[in-house]
């Protein structure tokens, strides 16, 4: 009598990017992880609008769903999308989807700029150019960028690879995002003659430099850019004008530290550029809704996190 044959093992089933995000991003907040440049998050609620600085890098949600406000421009994105961020800007997101059984689970990967530059240059006639110069989109996620981005998170269960394998994956996303429906605007953001390259220069120079005083025309000049032309495409890609971008990345800052227990409300403003303590005060209740005190009482007595993050 022959024996009945083995019964076949199922196979198990493939992994997915929220399988992975439950399992390493175990707090609440974002993470850093051992993969260069990919960075966690984890939220079990909806959030009060968060305002910060994204610098250039793609994020993506896995579960949940996200609200960004550039200037007077709203984008909402979930797992089927990809938010790019091709230049910093100060932005405002707010978690729309999440609960404790259900959490928003998120990651974002840093974009070198140094590394797209190098491959459009290898493969020039592959990036596609023109389109919106504005420095952030929410597009399809396209199914070869949600598997480079898997592979990329999965190294976390096996962290001995990542320095192997960590920098070919990073080069094969930032190749496919070039070769991509948005690839214009990460070409024009590394070519420095461009008028999109320039700005993002000017950009970095004022998130680095926010606060010392902003003189447009030496910056336009520094740029090689006439005044009015400054004004035009530093608006188009950051939806800002010079000046507004300034008291964003300051207001946040000084929010950052007041939140942070860092310094106190008077010294707050003096910190990130304020001559006038009255007119930081007016400026931060234009932007936060409340004074800087009322700001930090009701952050304090709702026991919200001191540093308040969300990507």
């Amino acid at each position: 009598m022959s024996a009945s044959p083995a019964p076949r093992t199922q196979p198990a089933p493939p992994p997915t990017l929220t399988g992975v995000l439950t399992r390493h991003a175990t707090g609440p907040g974002l993470q850093a992880t051992p993969v260069p440049g990919l960075h966690l998050y984890r939220a079990g609620g909806a959030s009060e609008p968060v305002h910060t600085v994204y610098t250039p890098s793609v994020c993506l949600v896995a579960q949940g769903r996200k609200l960004v406000q550039q200037g007077e421009t709203s984008l909402t994105y979930g797992p089927e999308d990809l938010l790019l961020v091709s230049v910093s800007l100060p932005l405002t997101a707010r978690i729309l989807e999440a609960s404790p059984e259900k959490p928003y689970l998120a990651l974002h990967v840093d974009l070198d700029p140094a590394l797209i530059a190098a491959l459009a240059v290898e493969f020039p006639e592959a990036a596609p150019g023109g389109g919106s110069q504005s420095g952030l989109v929410v597009t399809a996620l396209e199914p070869l960028v949600q598997d480079a981005v898997l592979r990329l998170v999965r190294l976390l269960d096996r962290p001995e690879h990542i320095p192997a394998l960590a920098p070919l994956i990073l080069r094969e996303l930032c190749y496919l995002l070039l070769v991509g429906p948005e690839g214009g605007r990460l070409r024009a953001m590394v070519q420095a003659a461009g008028q999109t390259g320039r700005i993002a220069r000017a950009v970095e120079r004022l998130v680095r430099e926010y606060d010392r005083p902003l003189r447009v025309e030496q910056l336009a000049r520094d740029v090689h850019m006439s005044v009015s032309g400054f004004h035009h495409h530093f608006k188009a890609v950051t939806a800002l004008s010079p000046l507004q971008f300034q008291k964003r990345v300051r207001l946040q800052e000084a929010r950052r530290l007041l939140l942070g227990r860092a310094v106190d409300v008077t010294r707050a403003g003096a910190r990130v550029g304020y001559d006038s303590p009255s007119q930081f005060s007016r400026e931060y209740r234009r932007l936060f809704g409340a004074s800087p005190r009322e700001d930090v009482a009701r952050w304090q007595a709702n026991d919200l996190p001191r540093t308040p993050q969300t990507r």
